[in-house]
């Protein structure tokens, strides 16, 4: 199983292709507390939960330890996304260091449309503490 030391400045994460149905959009919004009936009369996707969606598959490449803290977050929506809609997400790892006991790893994003166009992008920030013995800076 590969550990987040595995990882380099530069890796390109698995394409990761989802579309949110209508339901799971409305479980996302009861569960934040988001109620604004424009999303659900329009069917329109908050890009949280985009981003909640994408960053779901590429952390779990990574195998996040224990005690990790998403501690950024930075997105742009270039229009709004449908339910139903599928979206394909890239991603490459930006940062990936290690400062007093803590590593820092930082995933810029994006999601294109079906036709290839950009839809979303940004940037993910978590920190690990990190485990005693496995200190490298990468």
């Amino acid at each position: 199983m590969s550990h987040i030391t595995d990882f380099h400045v530069g890796y390109e994460f698995a394409h990761l292709r989802f579309q949110l149905h209508q339901s799971e959009v409305e479980l996302y919004c009861r569960s934040v507390g988001e109620s604004n009936p424009i999303l659900s009369q329009h069917r329109v996707v908050p890009q949280t939960a985009l981003a909640a969606y994408a960053l779901r598959g590429i952390l779990r490449e990574i195998n996040l330890p224990p005690g990790a803290i998403h501690t950024a977050q930075d997105t742009s929506l270039l229009r709004p996304i449908k339910s139903d809609e599928a979206i394909t997400f890239h991603a490459r790892l930006t940062q990936n260091s290690l400062r007093s006991g803590w590593r820092i790893v930082s995933v810029d994003f994006s999601g294109l449309d079906e036709d290839g166009n950009l839809v979303i992008r940004g940037r993910s920030t978590v920190v690990i503490p990190e485990e005693s013995g496995v200190a490298s800076n990468l």
